[in-house]
């Protein structure tokens, strides 16, 4: 495989990861595990490529669009990647507040059948 295959089967499986990513923003989607391990695929695939890409780009040209494409959607992913940051954070906290009521709501059962 060529390498400006290599970079645009990256960039191909990297576009669909993050368009999942980005349904999981809105709900429609789970985000956990799985899908971070689905991401660091590609990512890690890239990684020595990227480390090249000055050299890479003066020895084979033909590959500017597709490292470009790379970066953009590397850069669309660390936003996207921080929403979600903050939905799960968002998500833990509201966990952690429904762990409150249902405590609080056993702790009145609790005393109420005391009393009963």
């Amino acid at each position: 495989m060529s390498l400006k295959d290599q970079i645009a089967n990256a960039n191909s499986t990297l576009g669909l990861l993050l368009a999942e990513t980005k349904l999981a923003l809105r709900g429609e989607r789970e985000f956990g595990p799985e899908q971070v391990r689905a991401l660091r695929g590609p990512v890690t695939e890239m990684e020595p490529i990227m480390a090249q890409s000055k050299e890479l780009r003066l020895l084979q040209p033909e590959i500017d669009g597709e490292l470009d494409l790379y970066k953009s959607q590397l850069g669309d992913l660390q936003a996207t990647l921080e929403k979600v940051r903050m939905m799960l954070l968002a998500r833990q906290a509201q966990l952690c507040a429904n762990r409150s009521q249902l405590n609080a709501m056993n702790h009145w059962a609790k005393a109420l059948g005391e009393t009963s």
